[in-house]
């Protein structure tokens, strides 16, 4: 049994860890991939953690022993629709930084735009002119993600697949409150800092709370650099 601590910096809703992140923590641990991780509920930050591991995968529980989330090996059959260009992909992050879609007041770790260069990854995904269902954007990685080989560091990587998702029901519609519960992926391989991901969320479909999402990063070259399947949940309606 370890124990890991998530800081404050690494939030998604207030007071929880980014799901991607935390996803992305768990699938290293793991060690396998593609990886499924199930958030059980949100991650607090600045406290102890234990992960356990087993031959079933890994299980975090906080301090009272309640599971926060589990990983285990599983198999992730799904191809991206063609991605935008990158000048569309930088035109749809553009209409997201002048929309009202910036999400959790801009302080969530992924995609909130008042983390500054550095602190929090800015991942803007929003609307691209022409394809209803999809949200892209542009990224540039800063080198303050990158990892002791110099490429941006695997969780990081998982953490850049997790918003997307959710913009993609959002974007050609309203802003959505929703969190992520079970995210599936792989990562197919390295992205250096400054170079200019295109990150892309769409729709796979949805039923009652669910939305069911793909997200996606493709480098500099096109080539696909990680992927994966996620099933988002939104909360239940208020009595009136």
């Amino acid at each position: 049994m370890s124990q890991h601590r998530i800081a404050a910096r690494f939030r998604g809703p207030a007071g929880i860890g980014n799901g991607g992140y935390v996803a992305g923590l768990m699938a290293a641990r793991l060690g396998q991939q593609p990886a499924e991780v199930t958030l059980r509920r949100g991650w607090p930050l600045e406290a102890p953690v234990s992960l356990d591991g087993s031959a079933a995968g890994i299980v975090a529980r906080d301090a009272a022993g309640a599971v926060i989330a589990e990983a285990r090996e599983a198999a992730l059959d799904l191809a991206p629709p063609p991605p935008p260009s990158p000048s569309e992909a930088e035109a749809a992050t553009r209409w997201f930084l002048g929309s009202a879609f910036s999400h959790s007041t801009g302080l969530c770790f992924v995609c909130g735009s008042a983390q500054a260069e550095g602190v929090g990854l800015r991942v803007f995904t929003g609307r691209v002119e022409g394809r209803p269902g999809i949200a892209a954007g542009l990224w540039r990685p800063d080198a303050a993600f990158a990892g002791e080989d110099g490429a941006i560091a695997p969780e990081f990587l998982w953490a850049a697949l997790d918003c997307a998702g959710a913009f993609a029901f959002s974007v050609n519609a309203a802003p959505q409150s929703m969190l992520l519960g079970r995210i599936t992926g792989r990562l197919d391989g390295a992205v250096r800092p400054g170079e200019a991901v295109t990150v892309l969320g769409w729709q796979i479909g949805q039923e009652g709370r669910k939305r069911q999402a793909g997200t996606a990063l493709f480098g500099a070259d096109g080539g696909l650099r990680g992927i994966a399947r996620a099933t988002w949940i939104t909360p239940p309606p208020v009595a009136g």
